[in-house]
């Protein structure tokens, strides 16, 4: 939901609580409490300021609602206390706080789920190699697939990233010139 929406919400959540409160509601039963509700509703939208900012709005204005109908005066007095407006700002700190993790959450979770989809996405562009393969014992050639004998090191350079560059052992060196000195004497 952006902004925008979230704002008109809000506006309109105070408005119909308003509204209810004065035209709707009768006058001899505690509906100011639900003002708590729509403070703590403003908040979840807007943010903790703004909450605060409605509840100021808020009490006095359901106060002065209260105000205009013959009920009981306790009703009147304690939409204006203290009490009501600190059960609204703990209301507004609470959801103010959960709402930070929540946002702190969902951002942690994107960058979670795009981690994933690039690991997903390196994952899938590795090769490996299983299963048995044909492999001659004489020149170490290997079968692929489709039967053609090519050798071991074309056959991993094709199915896998490895790159091979030619070289002689010490083992095979040291071969090479026992033979070659037994050729040469």
């Amino acid at each position: 939901m952006n902004r925008t929406v979230r704002l008109i919400t809000a506006i309109a959540s105070l408005a119909g609580y308003l509204a209810v409160l004065r035209y709707v509601a009768p006058p001899d039963r505690p509906y100011f409490i639900l003002g708590i509700g729509i403070v703590g509703l403003v908040t979840w939208l807007l943010g903790t300021v703004q909450g605060i900012i409605a509840t100021v709005l808020l009490v006095p204005l359901t106060a002065w609602i209260y105000q205009q109908f013959q009920v009981s005066a306790s009703y009147t007095h304690f939409a204006s206390t203290p009490a009501y407006l600190g059960l609204q700002i703990i209301l507004v700190l609470g959801i103010g706080y959960m709402r930070r993790e929540n946002l702190s959450l969902r951002r942690k979770q994107a960058e979670l789920e795009e981690t994933n989809h690039q690991l997903q996405r390196t994952l899938g562009k590795v090769q490996e190699l299983g299963g048995i393969h044909n492999m001659c014992s004489g020149c170490k050639k290997i079968q692929d697939d489709e039967g053609i004998w090519q050798s071991i090191d074309a056959y991993l350079k094709a199915h896998t990233k490895m790159e091979f560059s030619h070289c002689i052992c010490p083992d095979c060196a040291r071969n090479f010139r026992n033979a070659s000195e037994k050729l040469s004497s």
